[in-house]
Formats: C-alpha cells, sequence, structure tokens
C-alpha cells in the first residue's frame, strides 16, 4: 500500500512538473506562431530602404540579445527547470496544481524572485501589448521579428536545460529561489541524472 501511495505521489509530481514546464512552452510557441507572419512581411513586400533594412535588423537582434539570451538563456529558462525540478512528491497540492505560477516563481518564492516575476508579468507585458501596436510600419514588424527571435530563442533554451536534466550532465545550478522556510540541501546538481521528481 506504501509502495503504490509512493508510485502514485512520484507520478502526480512527474505531471506537476510536465504541466508547468509545458503551459509556458505552449504560450510562447503560441506567441511566436502570432508574431511570425507580421515580423516576416518586409521580407514579403521587400519595399524597404537600405537605412529601414538597417534598423529593422538593429531592433531584431538587440531583441534577440536582451530578451533572448540575456533575459531566458541566462536567467528565466534555467530557473524555470530549476524550479520544476522542486515538485516533488511530498510537495503541497496546490504547487502541483498551480505549477506554471510555481515554476515561474510567482508563488512559493523570495521575495525578491516574487516582485521579479510578478513585475515581468505586470508591468513589461502590458507595456509591450499597449505600446507596439501602435508603432508604424516597418518597426512594428521589426519588434515582432525581435520578439520571434528571442521567444524562439527562450523556448530552445528551456527545452536544453530540460533534456540536458534528463540525458545529460544535470541541473542548472541556479538558485531555484525558495523561501527561507522550504531552504534545504538536495544534493550536488551537477550529479543528476535522476528524474525531476525524487523519491521522498
Amino acid at each position: 500500500m506504501a509502495e503504490q501511495q509512493r508510485g502514485c505521489g512520484h507520478r502526480c509530481a512527474l505531471l506537476a512538473q510536465f504541466w508547468g514546464v509545458g503551459l509556458w512552452v505552449y504560450i510562447f510557441v503560441d506567441c511566436i506562431a502570432m508574431e511570425l507572419g507580421r515580423g516576416l512581411q518586409p521580407f514579403k513586400r521587400m519595399d524597404l530602404t537600405g537605412l529601414q533594412w538597417a534598423g529593422y535588423a538593429a531592433i531584431a537582434l538587440s531583441l534577440w540579445l536582451v530578451e533572448g539570451v540575456r533575459a531566458f538563456q541566462m536567467s528565466f529558462s534555467p530557473m524555470l527547470i530549476r524550479r520544476a525540478r522542486e515538485l516533488k512528491q511530498d510537495s503541497p497540492f496546490w504547487e502541483k496544481l498551480l505549477a506554471p505560477f510555481f515554476v515561474a516563481g510567482l508563488v512559493s518564492a523570495t521575495p525578491r524572485r516574487l516582485v521579479k516575476s510578478w513585475l515581468l508579468i505586470l508591468i513589461l507585458i502590458p507595456g509591450l501589448a499597449l505600446s507596439v501596436p501602435h508603432l508604424p510600419y516597418p518597426w512594428r514588424e521589426a519588434v515582432d521579428a525581435g520578439v520571434v527571435l528571442g521567444l524562439g530563442w527562450g523556448t530552445a533554451a528551456v527545452a536544453y536545460f530540460w533534456l540536458r536534466g534528463w540525458f545529460g550532465p544535470g541541473w542548472p545550478t541556479i538558485s531555484a529561489d525558495m523561501p527561507a522556510s522550504r531552504t534545504k540541501p538536495i544534493g550536488n546538481l551537477q550529479e543528476g541524472r535522476e528524474p525531476l521528481a525524487e523519491s521522498a
């Protein structure tokens, strides 16, 4: 009976991890699909001047570097996977249910992580949604292309860290930003080829 409960808890933890990470991947891919067509408009119309092409490239590449490399690859993507690893069979049920919020640091996190994550959701995303649609052609298209590049790179980084944990040398060593009451040593993350959900 105890063995059955342990097996069920392990499966529930794995489902929560896939639910948490999977929803974010779905959101990113959906945004890429929505923005891709508009971002490619200048290539279909081929009506930009040389200066406009240079501006388009500068904006798109800047967003790729800032959003894709700096924000996603170096911060959000490894944090997402690292926090997914904290969803274990003894985690509270509500954390498993709200796994997408948990892995993104929107709940059960240090005060600093909570502020950073919620500011990103409440300020940056609405700010872009309100400002970008008012940009004239081709600058809105340039921003959309940059968003596609950044989100594409970020999604690839999530997949990389996820697969690296399962099949490679180990999980990201970035802090999980768990609250002090939940912090406990978990061993050497570099060694982990074990599944995300560890046995209690």
